[in-house]
């Protein structure tokens, strides 16, 4: 489940992709475990699950840069996920949000990545990656094994871009090129291989592959069949028979 909100601080935020493309985005937490159920993936949109959040929003607007909401953000997801990829807009924030995902306890697994002045993976250059691993039996108080490392794009035969090939516009624009970058077949641009590097990592950390490479590789077949396509179709259908039976 993707926790997310309109744009704030930026041009365009998922919400905004997401309605764009015909999802549902304001689905109540019951909404979302069906379309969790019925698709395997939903939206939880954060005014809906963080109501007192939106008398802090016009403020943020208002402001129009980086708060300190942009790093509690990631660490609200109501989902309650234990496996977590979170991004970080400066490196020094890694240790920070390693630590508060430490004293809360609720992950088993996780990864806070800075990569080239984004917060994320991206064939711009190499990324740094802190990755905190849940080694206590299952039951017990929870022990975390910490590492940083980097991982370099170009290791799993991904080429440089610069910043000007991933940039984005407003929903319209992006919702669009979010199509475009899910079409099935061995096209390669930058925004494409983004795709693949963050689902890379995910696949990772959820425990599909046994390592961030290895998740890149399985991330580029599904891409390349066209299941992504699919299953984005399947969602937007599923979220707006949700939202409409609940009317």
């Amino acid at each position: 489940a993707k926790a997310g909100n309109r744009s704030v601080s930026s041009a365009c935020g998922s919400a905004d992709v997401l309605e764009a493309l015909g999802v549902k985005v304001d689905l109540t937490p019951a909404q979302v475990e069906q379309c969790v159920e019925k698709v395997g993936v939903a939206f939880m949109f954060a005014p809906v699950n963080h109501p007192a959040m939106r008398f802090v929003a016009p403020v943020r607007k208002r402001l129009g840069v980086r708060t300190c909401f942009n790093i509690l953000g990631p660490m609200t997801n109501a989902a309650g996920a234990q496996r977590a990829v979170i991004g970080v807009f400066h490196e020094g924030l890694a240790p920070l949000m390693a630590g508060a995902l430490k004293e809360v306890a609720r992950v088993d697994h996780a990864v806070v990545i800075h990569g080239v002045g984004l917060d994320e993976i991206s064939p711009m250059g190499p990324a740094t990656i802190l990755e905190i691993k849940n080694v206590a039996p299952e039951g017990e108080p929870k022990v975390y094994e910490e590492k940083t490392f980097s991982f370099d794009p170009q290791d799993v035969g991904i080429k440089r871009c610069v910043v000007e090939d991933l940039r984005g516009g407003g929903p319209k624009e992006n919702a669009e090129e979010f199509r475009k970058v899910l079409l099935g077949g061995t096209e390669s641009t930058a925004k494409r291989d983004s795709i693949i590097l963050n689902a890379g990592v995910g696949c990772y950390v959820y425990g599909r592959t046994e390592s961030i490479e290895e998740g890149c590789k399985l991330a580029r077949e599904v891409l390349e069949s066209g299941k992504a396509t699919d299953l984005l179709q399947k969602w937007i259908d599923a979220s707006q028979e949700i939202a409409a039976t609940e009317q």
